[in-house]
This record gives C-alpha cells, structure tokens and sequence, in this order.
C-alpha cells in the first residue's frame, strides 16, 4: 500500500531518553507532508498529461493507420482503375480495328460489286449494240439488195421505154395530117398543114402546167436521177 501524506502526519514515534526534539521532529514532518503532498499533485498532473499525451499518441497512431489503409486502398483502387482503364482501351482498339476492317471489306465487297455490275451491263451493252449493229447491217445489204434489184429493173424498164420510143411507129404517129391525103387533094392538104402547124405553136407557146402521173405508194420518197442511173449501171 502506498504511503500517503496523511500516514506521515499521524504517523506516531515513542519517546526515549535523550531522543529527538519532538518539535523539531513534526516540524520536519510537517515540511514533509507538505513536500509528498506537492510531489502527490505534480505526478497527478504528470499522470494526466501523459494519459492525455498517450490518448493523442493513440488517436495520431489510429490516425495514420486510417492515413495509411486510406493510401493503401486509394493504390489499390487506381491499380484497379488502370488495369481497368488499360483493358477497356484495348476493348476500344479492338473493337475500332474491328470496325475498320468490317466497314474496309464491306467497301471492298461493294466495290467489287459495283465493277462487276458495271463489267456485267457493260458487256449486255456491248451484246446488244453488236446485235443491233450486226442487224442493221442485215437491213443495211438487204436494202442494197433490194434497191440493186429495183434499179437493175428499172434501167430494163427505162431501156425498154427507150427502145419503144426509138421504134418506127412513132414516125407513123407523127407524120404530117397532109401526108394522108392523096395527090387530087392539094387544097385540103395545105389547109390541114396550115391548121395544123398553127395548132401546134399554141400547143409549144401555151403557159398550162403539164400533168405528170402520180407516184406510186412505193415510190414515194425515193427520188431516181435517170442519166445517173443508166451511167452508174454503164459503169
């Protein structure tokens, strides 16, 4: 049990012969207990500082725990952030390079398409033209034909007029009215000659259009330059 200032004060001494001063003896005491007492409070107030002291130690040591698990999981969140930054940007590569070569072969594909399109109505275009061609020259000689036909017919044809025209029965046609009548009819041969020629300047000087035939249906549109005719078929 520890002493305290109030065992000092009572404390008792018994009495001998040629002992201490008794006054002197609780005088001291006394300065003794007002010393321990002094003593008592400065280690009261030691005992409370240091308590307030170690609760600060423990409040700054809980502190920097806290300090330290805080950095612990801030490093541990931004490792976890960067791992998760790192793979979402390779998803994203990924998935752009993706995306680029998908929208690259689909261009390809439609390119591709496109040419061959085009090659295909191409080579229907050039089928075509080369059959319309190839019938139109079809047509083309076939008209020759056709035209060499009818101008060979028409030269036999113009030929034949000719010769009709040369023939001696147009001379018959076309002797004098006078020639017919006989030697004892000298009177009315002149007279016939006369009226004869006269009709014949009215008929030269007369202003009236002369009437050619109507053209055939399929002559229409077809002009024909007769002397070029009989020299092209002369050649």
């Amino acid at each position: 049990m520890a002493l305290t200032p109030l065992d000092i004060q009572n404390k008792s001494f018994s009495t001998k012969m040629r002992g201490y001063n008794q006054d002197e003896v609780d005088d001291f005491l006394d300065m003794i207990v007002r010393d321990y007492e002094d003593s008592i409070a400065k280690n009261r107030e030691l005992e409370k500082a240091l308590k307030h002291s170690e609760e600060k130690l423990e409040y700054f040591n809980e502190l920097k725990e806290a300090l330290n698990q805080s950095i612990v999981v801030a490093q541990d969140t931004a490792d976890k952030v960067k791992s998760s930054a790192s793979k979402e940007s390779e998803v994203i590569v990924t998935s752009a390079q993706n995306r680029a070569d998908e929208l690259i072969s689909n261009a390809m594909q439609k390119a591709n398409l496109l040419t061959t399109t085009a090659e295909d109505k191409a080579k229907e275009i050039l089928t075509d033209a080369t059959s319309k061609a190839r019938q139109l020259a079809a047509e083309t000689n076939d008209l020759k034909k056709k035209t060499r036909v009818f101008h060979q017919q028409l030269l036999l044809l113009l030929e034949t007029q000719i010769d009709q025209a040369r023939s001696g029965d147009w001379e018959e046609v076309l002797k004098p009215m006078s020639s017919y009548v006989g030697d004892g009819h000298e009177v009315l041969r002149e007279v016939l000659a006369n009226e004869l020629d006269n009709d014949a300047e009215v008929a030269v000087d007369s202003d009236e259009p002369i009437i050619t035939p109507e053209p055939h249906e399929e002559d229409m549109g077809l002009t024909i330059d007769i002397p070029e005719l009989i020299k092209s078929d002369e050649d």
